[in-house]
């Protein structure tokens, strides 16, 4: 399978010492938009960072970060949350949450739906989105708010619990995400093995969700289950743009330093919020 520009230096690089060694060099020539750091009371009562990249009057971002539910974080994030609000006219509020082992299901998503609850508050429109375990969160927490939701913004998602499918059969050893890997994470998520619809929300109703736009990685183990996710919102009647891109890898969205596809998908990104939620 060919890999897109990029990926083979993504591949060589490895894992860096520290996430913060990682963050420095991800984040290095990324556009910068106006920000502001802020905090917001978690879902146990305890305060949780948050970071506001302005953007624009349009309406709010509630992003999500990924790393498994175990790890990442805004910084990492950086390069897809500020690539968003310079290019949508929308603000992105990144947010951090309680993270496993230490905080099992459901503490992060109750972070989560407590920084929607907060952001729905102050008023304007809002949408709600994240990459990898991030996007899993978004989507379990628009499946369990009353808040009204402009949009979902899905990047690689955690959608289901089956480690038979296609993708992961196709792609269990890598590169990047491994099957291996992703058993730890849930393990250490969600150690009871709940697997409700909130964990796996292939298995949730999708009925009434605002519109989607899910973007997969080709050459990962949850490209299945983000084409399954796909065709279940449309299924739902939720009206869903669906893509695709090519030879990349898991966590490619913040990599754009070296693949100029992540730059490309958070433009598209961008052109979701800015013309399909107007």
């Amino acid at each position: 399978m060919k890999l897109a520009e990029g990926i083979d230096e993504v591949i060589a690089l490895g894992d860096f010492p520290t996430p913060e060694d990682a963050a420095a060099y991800w984040n290095e020539g990324v556009a910068k938009a106006p920000f502001e750091d802020l905090t917001y009371e978690g879902g146990a009562g305890q305060p949780q960072a948050a970071r506001l990249y302005r953007g624009g009057d349009a309406g709010t971002l509630l992003y999500i970060h990924g790393g498994g539910w175990a790890g990442g974080s805004i910084a990492l994030h950086e390069p897809s949350a500020a690539g968003m609000a310079l290019e949508s006219g929308w603000d992105v509020l990144s947010i951090s949450y309680r993270l496993a082992p230490a905080h099992p299901y459901p503490a992060g998503l109750e972070d989560c739906r407590a920084a929607l609850a907060w952001l729905a508050a102050k008023g304007g429109k809002v949408a709600i989105g994240g990459a990898s375990a991030g996007a899993n969160l978004a989507l379990a927490t628009a499946l369990s708010t009353d808040a009204e939701l402009a949009g979902l913004v899905l990047f690689y998602g955690v959608f289901g619990d089956d480690f038979e499918t296609e993708s992961y059969r196709r792609h269990e050893n890598g590169p990047g995400l491994t099957r291996a890997r992703m058993r730890e994470l849930f393990a250490m998520y969600d150690p009871k093995e709940t697997r409700d619809e909130l964990i796996a929300p292939l298995k949730a109703d999708l009925r009434g969700l605002p519109p989607a736009l899910l973007v997969a990685a080709e050459v990962d183990v949850l490209l299945s289950e983000n084409s399954a996710m796909a065709q279940a919102l449309n299924s739902a009647g939720v009206p869903t743009q669906w893509h695709v891109e090519p030879g990349v890898t898991h966590g490619f969205i913040n990599r754009g330093r070296l693949v100029p596809a992540a730059n490309a998908c958070i433009s598209r990104a961008a052109t979701f919020l800015r013309e399909t939620l107007k």
